[in-house]
């Protein structure tokens, strides 16, 4: 019998008993372990794992009642199934005494073969897809942590030489550039953009992967300030733009500021961009009611996608515009779906070519239906 094959704990103060058990389950996949009473039961259950205890009720000094009550009360042993084995009439009485002491099920003698292996056999399967699925959790946390030595690699050694690859790029343009046609100084604008577009993509990637281990807090949070403040952010930063904010005052939800204001960010910035081929931009940030959800937007009149690609979107590296066109490393808005997803919502896009873009979300609320063709593409 394979050592991989799951225990099956067979408890009887009749030997005989026992023997039968055994002989009518050896064709299943399972190792048969005899105990001959309750505390001999008890033993073998803390000195190894078992995928189920076929437990007689009527044994001298503790009976099966007694045995089940005390796994259950014992934590390493009370999640393990117990089946009782029994002789007793069936009553309701008995039944009840039975699963109040903890037993899955009851096996009545005499016993069917054909029931007995059939009920084991449901115990061996779960106790497998168990093992399965605590292997694969394992190999999951062994998976994470390795990305996490990775970004922690990235962020350490990968950055360090982009900074003095930009540094000494820029003091040559600055100190020799004199002495080079515009074609070598083309050349060495283009290696300083190329590093900084780098050292981005890595801070971008650290932080979507940093981001499930930050912790979160819901709180009542004005979200229209929060897109004052970002708004203000952009306008100080480039203010020769002549984009116009529309935002709906007093736009609360219970969420996490801080996350919040990352998802804020990122949508606001990416309106601000795509508007920049405009005269004069518009963005919009509202809320709406559909159903029994609560729908929040940015929206913009900018260059628009085409909706064919928006489930895309929210994909790391995903861009529906050339680098040349418009900056960005495509990381943004998969940071903004997994906030939206950690607060329990769902965020989705709505575009055409040449008539701007929509961004809607939902925050502690599943998306209407339409939002959800719309995210399915």
């Amino acid at each position: 019998m394979s050592e991989s094959h799951p225990h099956v704990l067979m408890v009887d103060d009749v030997e005989a008993n026992l023997v039968a058990l055994d002989a009518l389950l050896a064709p299943l996949p399972c190792q048969r372990v005899r105990a001959s009473n309750g505390n001999e039961a008890l033993r073998q259950l803390l000195r190894q794992e078992f995928a189920m205890v076929l437990l007689d009720v009527q044994m001298p000094e503790m009976d099966g009642y007694e045995v089940a009550r005390l796994a259950r009360e014992n934590p390493a042993t009370r999640e393990v199934p117990i089946v009782f084995v029994t002789a007793m009439h069936p009553t309701e009485e008995t039944a009840l005494r039975g699963y109040g002491s903890g037993a899955f099920d009851f096996l009545f003698k005499p016993i069917n073969p054909d029931i007995l292996r059939a009920k084991v056999q449901v115990f061996l399967d779960l106790f497998l897809s168990a093992r399965r699925l605590r292997e694969e959790i394992a190999a999951h946390k062994r998976t994470v942590r390795e990305l996490e030595a990775f970004s922690y690699s990235v962020s350490h050694d990968l950055r360090a030489p982009l900074r003095p690859l930009d540094g000494f790029s820029q003091t040559l343009l600055a100190n020799y550039g004199d002495k080079l046609d515009a074609q070598g100084q083309h050349y060495l604008t283009r290696i300083r953009m190329a590093a900084q577009r780098m050292d981005q993509l890595i801070g971008d990637l650290l932080r979507l992967s940093h981001l499930s281990k930050k912790p979160s807090k819901r709180d009542g949070v004005d979200l229209s300030e929060l897109v004052s403040a970002v708004f203000e952010e952009l306008r100080a930063a480039d203010p020769a733009r002549g984009v116009e904010l529309v935002s709906e005052p007093a736009v609360t939800a219970e969420c996490d500021p801080g996350l919040l204001r990352i998802v804020l960010e990122n949508l606001l910035r990416n309106a601000w961009k795509f508007t920049q081929k405009s005269a004069r931009g518009r963005i919009e940030f509202g809320r709406c009611q559909e159903g029994s959800a609560t729908v929040y937007f940015v929206r913009d009149d900018g260059v628009g996608f085409d909706p064919a690609f928006a489930h895309k979107l929210f994909r790391p590296f995903q861009r529906l515009h050339r680098a040349t066109d418009f900056e960005g490393t495509g990381i943004g808005l998969a940071i903004v779906e997994r906030i939206i997803t950690r607060h329990d919502g769902q965020i989705w896009a709505e575009s055409h070519p040449g008539q701007g873009a929509t961004f809607s979300f939902t925050l502690g609320t599943p998306a209407p239906a339409r939002a959800r063709r719309t995210a399915e593409g």
